[in-house]
């Protein structure tokens, strides 16, 4: 069983390494489970593979990401990850704005899938920009927050980078505790003003070390996974990335725990 507020590693963070070694990397920098980006490599399609991993380096699987472009099997295929790893939260990437098919998709089936798994908590990420609340096209997209939760009956994976700056700062920190009832997976990492997202958590302009204080105070307790947009020449460096994701595990221990 997974714990509470277990912090995980995003593979997509180390996107372009093999996938025994991104498990080895989390196990070293004493993280408490994987956060698997299916789409992105096909060792993470490979169920009995990725379950050898997790027992190797005792390492669970709490969430399976899907793409942004999600169809019947790859659907199919999150669901026999889930059965074979005990993950329990299956995180869709929400299509592109003009992505209709994908849209349609999800929308006619989630349903469906959450009858026929209900002790799955099929979870959709908010696109960038997301807002709280109204939009220009709402019916094709899943970024007013509220919407995802309330049209669509599911959880929400919040990627907090994914918010305009303002709508984090100003209205979503304040109103916390009413929309943690609702995120399953809260996907962490820094932003700056700029617009580049996917930073560690002391290279942008928020105030994460408030926002975990917070999200504590608001009885936040399932996975926080981090997801970092490394540099190539970051990533050359296997040392210098072990270094980073153990300040990003001490940077969360001490606001948060």
């Amino acid at each position: 069983m997974q714990k509470q507020n277990a912090l995980l590693l995003s593979t997509d963070t180390l996107v372009n390494y093999g996938l025994d070694r991104i498990f080895a990397l989390t196990k070293e920098a004493w993280f408490d489970g994987i956060d698997l980006a299916m789409r992105k490599g096909f060792d993470a399609r490979d169920e009995e593979y990725v379950q050898e991993l997790s027992e190797t380096y005792e390492l669970p699987i709490g969430v399976i990401q899907t793409s942004n472009k999600l169809n019947q099997k790859e659907m199919d295929k999150a669901l026999d990850l889930c059965e074979l790893t005990g993950a329990d939260t299956i995180a869709i990437n929400a299509p592109k704005i003009t992505d209709f098919k994908v849209y349609d998709f999800i929308a006619d089936n989630l349903k469906t899938y959450q009858d026929a798994n209900p002790q799955l908590k099929f979870t959709i990420i908010n696109p960038t920009d997301s807002k709280l609340f109204a939009l220009p096209i709402p019916e094709f997209r899943f970024a007013n927050l509220i919407d995802i939760v309330k049209k669509h009956s599911a959880y929400l994976g919040l990627d907090i980078t994914h918010l305009d700056m303002d709508t984090f700062e100003e209205n979503f920190v304040r109103k916390l505790e009413d929309y943690t009832p609702y995120i399953s997976v809260l996907y962490f990492s820094d932003k700056n003003r700029k617009g580049r997202m996917h930073l560690v958590p002391w290279d942008g302009d928020l105030n994460l070390a408030n926002f975990l204080k917070k999200l504590k105070k608001s009885w936040y307790t399932n996975p926080i996974s981090i997801k970092i947009d490394f540099k190539p020449q970051e990533l050359a460096n296997r040392e210098k990335i072990l270094s980073q994701l153990i300040k990003i595990r001490e940077f969360y221990e001490k606001n948060f725990q």
